[in-house]
């Protein structure tokens, strides 16, 4: 346990002063902003800016100081609610198929007009591709393209999409790629949206778990597979159950492209603020976590980290979730405890907090393309 002495000195550690001048100083609106973080570190900071308790000319340097400094770390996941949540992620199957709709519901069936503004025409939620790319819409149909040369997909093929989310990348395959589409969504809205997206084209949306996904009907029935953003809430006991399935479903020598966000460390439970509030069960997998899911399925043949890129795309969701928030309807807007604009700033440390994370590398994204036994002579994924 710390008191407010030691909140104040470890700030100044991380060259943040409360009520100072800078930007990306603290600025103290309510006492009970101490509170919060003595009792739960890193939940309690971001429970705290949500209720208006602190805040911050820069948010995002703010953050960056904190997490660039190392005393702070220390600090940074304590109290009885963090306990609680390693035990639960310990001893039961959090990600279980029972509670995978429930997980999902909570952010991904938020108002759809949310995400059409901030994600933009792609409607992709994961890390875009800046290279060449002057802006959202464009990184993001360069990440698309990537994937699709990664696979060396080709007109005819067909390929699962194992997360398809709002059918952003599904819809590119098929009218860029010639190839036919099966997704896979767990969310209703996003699984009616993406129908809708894909009208005329060869998709087919499969809506649930993808455990539940009717593996008998489509063994070894796919040329390739890709898995955006997804095994980010699949949890550390259930890698194997995906990457088998992926494995069945694939047809001999066939190729998985996975796109994730990957943790340097193991670990079986989430960082707490962001389970609590954003991704209920999530948990970000290690490169030695999913080297173990896949061995004796797949073969590695490619990694790339471009985790340098999610700061400049968490940015411009930013921008632009808060000029929709300037100008949205007051039904449009969520809101959380009660309050939309418990919501408002709540949304803004997630998507600040989240570019901060990936400005000092403490995450990375990695694209990994495995294959199902030996590929030909001469494959060489794109770049």
């Amino acid at each position: 346990m710390i008191g407010v002495s030691a909140v104040r000195n470890l700030c100044a550690q991380a060259d943040v002063a409360i009520n100072g001048r800078r930007s990306w100083d603290i600025i103290v609106l309510d006492p009970r902003f101490y509170d919060c973080v003595i009792a739960d570190g890193s939940l309690g900071l971001g429970e705290a800016y949500m209720r208006g308790y602190w805040d911050a000319d820069d948010l995002f340097e703010c953050i960056s100081h904190m997490l660039s400094c190392d005393h702070l770390a220390d600090h940074k996941n304590y109290g009885w609610r963090t306990t609680f949540a390693f035990l639960t992620a310990r001893l039961l199957n959090v990600q279980s198929i029972s509670q995978t709709r429930n997980l999902a519901a909570v952010h991904y069936n938020l108002n759809t007009e949310l995400f059409e503004n901030m994600l933009g025409p792609s409607m992709a939620y994961s890390c875009a591709y800046w290279d060449h790319a002057a802006n959202l819409d464009q990184a993001q149909i360069a990440k698309f393209d990537l994937i699709c040369r990664k696979l060396d997909l080709k007109e005819g093929e067909r390929l699962l999409d194992i997360g398809c989310g709002w059918g952003g990348f599904a819809r590119f395959a098929a009218e860029n790629y010639g190839v036919e589409v099966v997704g896979i969504t767990v969310a209703d809205e996003q699984a009616a949206y993406a129908r809708e997206l894909c009208t005329g084209l060869p998709v087919e949306i499969f809506c649930g778990d993808y455990r539940e996904f009717p593996t008998s009907k489509f063994q070894t029935c796919f040329d390739k597979a890709v898995s955006i953003g997804m095994i980010e809430h699949v949890g550390t006991r259930n890698y194997r159950t995906l990457f088998s399935a992926v494995e069945t479903a694939l047809r001999r020598r066939g190729l998985f492209l996975l796109h994730s966000i990957t943790s340097p460390v193991s670990t079986e439970v989430g960082e707490p603020w962001l389970t609590t509030y954003i991704f209920p069960g999530g948990v970000l997998p290690s490169i030695s976590q999913l080297s173990e899911a896949a061995e004796g399925l797949f073969l590695l043949q490619d990694m790339q980290n471009i985790g340098p890129h999610y700061t400049p795309t968490l940015q411009a969701w930013h921008q632009n979730f808060e000029g929709w928030w300037e100008t949205a309807k007051p039904g449009a807007k969520p809101s959380v405890l009660g309050s939309q604009e418990t919501f408002h700033r709540m949304w803004r440390y997630y998507l600040l907090s989240c570019a901060a994370e990936f400005a000092g590398g403490g995450s990375q994204v990695a694209q990994i393309v495995y294959s199902k036994g030996h590929l030909p002579a001469g494959y060489t994924a794109a770049r």
